[in-house]
């Protein structure tokens, strides 16, 4: 079931630029005006990558293309905490197993490595030290979301799908650099909305479906990249770059989002704690804990923990006039070494894992949502 449309940003340097200083313009305008108590989607840079490109899809001829080596060999690959081979989760177990395969197959062995997924030690910081350092024990494939492409991008190796007709548009733009591609989309997260069915007989559409007597609604309005607030001011027709391509807020479109938090506010429909929840695991924490009868949670969040909620269902996020829209984070597999040889077995590693049947099964144990719209067999 179809339940939001994908924002579709243009991948530009200016539009993420101008997404990120909007962001947190929101973020500091929300904070300074609504305080009583005190996922933006990215479009990746238009600096076209250096090498040459590598090829994604059905095996065709390609000038990367060199012959195994003859000894058996190690590739890199990093991967955050969530997306790890592992024997302790289903997606996990799924993936061990995708990876042995692609092993017995190749004269190349896969070397896993877990990152967190920010701060130091987190991806980019442990791959921006080791290329600076140590090029020798950088990733050869590496997982990232649509932001650290940006942010890394000058280490990225450019990859050409030759088929992406079955790959949803919202996951390709994340990954397009003006006609040519960094990355390769392999799942991707939403926020949405979690409700009490209990309190809240219908799925809320817009804000005046909220109502003090069907309890607290939680938002990580503290948000420093203010993914809510961008999401609302989007579905009210606001813009964030102006037609010079210069980063633009329309300051009567912002206001009235912030009025509309004000109001909520005020009539005891928004809880305080919103101010300070600064992501959306913790709205879902408010709402497991029961502080929270309404709460906008990602749907991997949902999907994941659901079992531990009683009469809780899952939508998309309303907006002031029912005109909804849910901005997609998609995660991708990127080509760091420049090595002609490791590139080419990297581009197979990620070729194997990311087929329609073998991302399907794992796209549906790891709970995100699917980037290709192949269905896997079960």
């Amino acid at each position: 079931m179809k339940i939001f449309n994908v924002a579709r940003p243009t991948a530009t340097r200016h539009r993420l630029s101008a997404i990120s200083h909007c962001s947190l313009f929101i973020a500091s305008l929300f904070i300074a005006s609504c305080v009583t108590s005190p996922s933006t989607p990215s479009a990746v840079s238009s600096a076209t990558p250096t090498g040459a490109a590598a090829s994604l899809g059905t095996p065709a001829p390609q000038p990367l293309t060199t012959p195994a080596p003859a000894q058996s060999q190690t590739l890199r690959m990093w991967l955050p905490p969530q997306f790890a081979p592992s024997a302790d989760t289903a997606h996990g177990k799924i993936l061990s197993a995708q990876i042995a395969e692609f092993e017995s197959s190749q004269k190349w062995k896969v070397e896993t490595r877990i990152k967190k997924a920010n701060g130091q030690g987190g991806l980019i910081h442990a791959l921006q030290a080791s290329l600076a350092a140590a090029p020798g024990v950088a990733p050869d494939v590496i997982a990232l979301d649509s932001q650290m492409l940006f942010t890394v991008m000058p280490s990225l190796q450019p990859v050409t799908l030759n088929d992406a007709s079955d790959f949803y548009p919202f996951a390709l733009q994340a990954v397009r650099v003006k006609d040519q591609f960094v990355a390769v989309p392999f799942a991707a997260d939403t926020i949405g909305l979690v409700y009490l069915t209990s309190a809240n007989t219908r799925p809320p559409t817009m804000w005046n479906d909220f109502k003090r007597e069907n309890g607290p609604l939680w938002l990580p309005l503290g948000d420093p990249n203010a993914m809510i607030t961008l999401q609302q001011y989007a579905a009210l027709g606001g813009t964030m770059i102006d037609a010079s391509g210069k980063p633009f807020l329309d300051a009567a479109v912002l206001a009235d989002v912030l009025s509309n938090y004000q109001t909520m506010q005020s009539n005891g429909v928004l809880a305080n704690g919103s101010i300070k929840a600064i992501d959306a695991s913790e709205t879902w924490t408010a709402y497991r804990e029961g502080r929270a009868r309404l709460a906008a949670v990602t749907l991997s969040q949902y999907l994941t923990e659901r079992a531990r909620v009683a009469a809780t269902t899952f939508t998309a996020m309303p907006t002031r006039t029912g005109n909804r829209l849910a901005y997609a984070t998609p995660w991708s597999y990127a080509i760091i070494t420049t090595d002609p040889a490791r590139r080419a077995a990297a581009l197979e590693l990620i070729r194997f894992l990311t087929t329609t049947e073998r991302l399907g099964a794992w796209t549906f144990a790891a709970n995100v949502l699917p980037t290709r719209k192949g269905r896997c067999k079960r």
